[in-house]
Formats: structure tokens, sequence, C-alpha cells
């Protein structure tokens, strides 16, 4: 049904396709399909939790091996990690604004390194309501900004970095 959907898609545009591909690379049998591959992945969250250390290592190798096999360019559609805003922790600790600074950086160092890797999405914007349960603390907290839109210590980092783009 993918390839039906894409060829049907491609009769009424010229523009680039893609989707959001949740499956890890050689799991995905569409990824042949897209012009742009569009990953969602967090490392150091629910990959490799609370192991910063991780991320240049495997959304580095991910990353490559996707663009060698199909060799076409990679978005990071998703990335990030859940924030309580306020606590703070040194050494970071998972939850800690410092925590997810250090997630964000280091993707971002890594994206970096990759010239094929043509650009990268934070998830979210803001922390959002979600239903109750036992892995969402009020919502979801991924957020760079709170619910009511005051900045976590990654909003500042963001800021910079995408005001000097043009040095990237």
């Amino acid at each position: 049904y993918t390839l039906d959907v894409f060829d049907y898609t491609r009769k009424l545009t010229d523009l680039p396709l893609t989707f959001a591909n949740c499956a890890y690379f050689g799991q995905c049998k569409c990824s042949d399909i897209p012009d742009v591959i569009s990953i969602n992945r967090y490392y150091g969250w629910y990959d490799y939790h609370a192991n910063i250390d991780c991320i240049s290592k495997h959304l580095g190798k991910e990353i490559s091996d996707f663009h060698n096999t199909y060799n076409k360019p990679v978005f990071l559609t998703e990335f990030g990690s859940d924030t309580i805003e306020g606590l703070h922790s040194l050494p970071s600790e998972t939850f800690s604004e410092e925590y997810q600074l250090e997630i964000i950086e280091e993707t971002c160092n890594t994206l970096d390194k990759l010239p094929y890797c043509i650009g990268e999405h934070v998830w979210h914007l803001a922390d959002f309501k979600t239903k109750q349960g036992l892995t969402r603390i009020r919502g979801n907290r991924k957020g760079v900004f709170t619910r009511d839109r005051q900045p976590k210590m990654s909003a500042h980092f963001l800021r910079r970095r995408w005001r000097n783009l043009n040095k990237f």
C-alpha cells in the first residue's frame, strides 16, 4: 500500500516525498520508496536510556547505514527526552533539564558530522497534556518549552544553534 500511495502522490507533485520511519535500519521494507529518509530516534532516552555516549555511536551509524544503502538524504524528524522543568542535577540525571540539554547537544553534534543528514526536528516545541498513565507525568514533557511556553535550558541552546545556521 505504501508504494501505491507514493506512486499516486508523485502524479500530483514534483516535491520530494517522505514519511516518518520508526523502524530501525534493516527492519523497514519501505526505505527505498521515499525521496528523503526520515527517522524518529530517541537514543539516550528510549534506547540506551541514561547513556549519552550511545548517541554518536548508534545514531551516527544508523544514519550512515540508511544513506549508504539507499543513497538518499536523511532527516532526523524526532529526538529528545522528557524533562521536568526546574529539575536540575549535576551530574545530569534523566528528567533533569541538564540531561535533556545533553541529549539535544550530543544529537546535534552527531548530525553536524553527517553531511547527508539534511535536517533535525526536536520533539517537541512545548510540553502537552496526554492521557494519564504510568509512563507520563502530567503529559508529554519532551518540549523545549513548558506547557505555558517558558523556556527550558535546551530552548536557549537551540536558539543559539539555529541563529548560527549559516556557520554550519
